[in-house]
């Protein structure tokens, strides 16, 4: 009679063999990027964003053109203002865009039930929320840089006031840099939301609700002393901050300066993606 000999790596009570891979935070974001760029979704949401973007602003461009006549001579500064709110104009919609785009990349896996494959591969959690918020912001800065530079070759030459003139950046590029951080944001504000709520039209319903339908109902109150402090607070709005910050004037609310808009958008990313995190620590998937 023989013995048979087990390997050691198959007795009983052995210690399993090491994997030579290990979970990173650059292979969540590598995860979170195929997840992102293999969704036709997202194609058909950039896709729509730069064709609103450039008809928006093409459409814009050839309303100021037909007014006719001869433009008097305006400061570079001015010239550049009127060139960015054409190429601008369009984010009062794509706003709605990059707001929906952040929720369905959270609730859809949810309602595939892919959330569970995540944050098996992830059950830190915190870090595959964190790595899908930067692939999408990075994303949606990207792509809005090339919107509106695509929008600015096709609209500036109609403008009666000229192209942008890049020779000052502080009227010309900042503003437009700060619109693609402004839909950035938006669409992190999107992700956090998603993660809260994880329905796909109720998350929606709030995004829409914070970013379109607030500061419209701000319209609502008279500007009276007794609610001067409404229009004072709706500047600090996502929607209004943002249009202080690339447009230079809100829908509702006092204006604010660069600075302050910036903060303000920072804050309310912050407070909506920790509204996230809380619910995804504590509840089930």
């Amino acid at each position: 009679m023989t013995t048979a000999t087990l390997p050691a790596a198959e007795t009983v009570g052995a210690a399993p063999l090491a994997s030579p891979y290990r979970l990173s935070f650059a292979r969540l974001l590598r995860s979170e990027w195929i997840k992102l760029t293999t969704l036709r979704s997202t194609w058909w949401s950039i896709g729509l964003v730069a064709l609103v973007s450039v008809g928006l602003s093409l459409l814009m461009a050839v309303s100021l053109a037909s007014f006719g006549g001869d433009m008097p001579a305006i400061p570079v500064e001015e010239a550049n203002r009127q060139v960015v709110q054409v190429v601008v104009f369009s984010t009062v919609l794509t706003q709605l865009l990059a707001m929906i785009l952040g929720a369905i990349t959270v609730t859809g896996e949810y309602s595939t039930g892919m959330i569970r494959s995540t944050l098996t591969a992830a059950p830190g959690r915190v870090g595959a929320l964190f790595a899908k918020a930067i692939v999408l912001a990075v994303t949606m800065f990207v792509s809005s840089i090339v919107v509106f530079a695509a929008a600015a070759v096709v609209s500036g030459p109609i403008i009666p006031t000229g192209a942008l003139d890049l020779s000052h950046p502080e009227s010309s590029i900042m503003p437009l840099l700060g619109g693609a951080l402004y839909l950035a944001l938006i669409a992190v504000m999107g992700v956090g939301i998603g993660f809260v709520i994880r329905n796909g039209p109720g998350a929606l319903a709030a995004g829409i609700g914070l970013v379109f339908v607030a500061p419209i109902l701000v319209m609502f109150f008279p500007q009276v002393e007794s609610f001067q402090w409404i229009h004072d607070a709706a500047g600090y709005l996502p929607s209004n901050a943002g249009q202080s910050l690339f447009m230079g004037s809100p829908m509702t609310g006092m204006i604010l300066e660069p600075v302050p808009a910036v903060l303000t958008l920072i804050a309310w990313t912050a407070v909506v993606v920790a509204g996230g995190v809380a619910v995804l620590k504590t509840r089930d998937a």
